[in-house]
């Protein structure tokens, strides 16, 4: 078998535009129309006492009878719509960004694989306190998610960990400036900010590379600007089961290595499609997804950054996160697919962390 190593981007040359068909949705909507996610009867704690009480002939009320039914999505596989709690501070606390997050420009590029300049303003780079090149102290991508908080894998998070860069386009260069005609405009100098602390999702497992997410908070907020902007998460029912389920081709991007085996000093992108549960060998338990990866793939170095979708966001076309670069096999472009961390499965999580840990303790 093939061994396993961290991802950062690979940008190939063509790209595959067969049709995929739609995967399964893990997400779902509750009885009471709220949002929730597909479990095993075992799997979901609000289950427990229905379970109980019919193991013990007691008859169920009638919201118990409407709970236990509640299998929209999840008829299948006789699983049930289990409800996914959100923290209603740290759902504010992402709504506050509503009107900037995930805005995005595309006119015309000059390389078509090449991010433009500004384009994505939630990217962020992980650095780290190393005696190797400068270029090798950034090893891990990421997304502002927040004025404090960067979203990222959590095989990324070390102790060498020092720092995010944000508002960063060229690393090869001083000052990143392109000219409009006789215009000409300049990025801000990147910022580097200080971590405060890190917060790795306690079901991590850095061998399976299972839950494969964290958040970093910065030791101090950053002011959005034109070149620094935190990118939409899938807030909404409508959005997670469009994350899950979309056959749209979906945009990776980062600084990683390139199809000439080099590390790219400016930001590529590249557009693969999300695969159905069953091609990937997961079932509907399981938090990650994959995705093609054959001719277009993310690669080695560039973990942590994001998979995201052209989407409507509060009725406006905004780039909605759907998924954190997680790992691959040895040699990139030659397996079928790669694997991401669904970031639909955590927003749960997301929300409670970033509520709990806003001012920090």
């Amino acid at each position: 078998m093939l061994g396993l190593k961290f991802l950062i981007l690979a940008i190939c040359l063509t790209l595959s535009l067969q049709w995929i068909d739609p995967v399964d949705s893990k997400v779902c909507e509750t009885h009471d129309k709220k949002i929730g996610k597909c479990r095993r009867p075992k799997d979901c704690p609000a289950l427990s006492p229905i379970v109980k009480k019919q193991k013990e002939g007691i008859p169920l009320t009638d919201e118990e009878q409407r709970f236990q039914k509640a299998v929209f999505r999840c008829e299948k596989r006789k699983f049930f719509c289990c409800g996914d709690p959100f923290n209603a501070e740290g759902v504010d606390l992402l709504k506050e960004n509503d009107e900037i997050c995930g805005i995005f420009s595309d006119p015309k590029v000059s390389n078509g694989d090449n991010v433009r300049m500004g384009s994505r303003p939630w990217m962020a780079l992980l650095e780290y306190n190393t005696t190797q090149p400068f270029r090798a102290r950034f090893k891990c991508g990421g997304t502002l998610i927040t004025s404090k908080f960067v979203l990222t894998a959590a095989h990324c998070i070390k102790d060498t960990l020092v720092s995010v860069r944000l508002g960063e386009y060229d690393l090869n260069k001083t000052d990143d400036c392109v000219f409009f005609g006789n215009e000409k405009i300049c990025l801000d100098s990147p910022l580097d900010v200080p971590i405060e602390k890190m917060f790795v999702h306690g079901g991590f497992n850095k061998t399976r590379l299972v839950n494969d997410i964290a958040l970093i908070r910065l030791k101090d907020p950053v002011r959005f600007t034109d070149w620094i902007r935190p990118i939409c998460l899938p807030m909404s029912l409508d959005l997670q089961l469009e994350s899950q389920s979309t056959t749209k081709p979906l945009e990776v991007v980062g600084w990683g290595i390139t199809e000439l085996n080099q590390l790219s000093n400016v930001p590529k992108k590249a557009f693969i499609r999300r695969l159905p549960l069953t091609q990937c060998i997961f079932d509907i338990r399981d938090k990650r997804f994959c995705a093609t990866a054959d001719e277009v793939d993310s690669c080695q170095g560039d973990s942590g950054g994001p998979l995201a979708f052209h989407a409507l966001y509060n009725g406006k076309q905004r780039l909605v996160q759907l998924g954190i670069v997680s790992y691959g096999y040895e040699k990139c472009r030659e397996h079928p697919y790669a694997f991401y961390t669904d970031v639909a499965e955590y927003m749960g999580w997301i929300t409670e962390t970033i509520a709990k840990q806003e001012n920090g303790p």
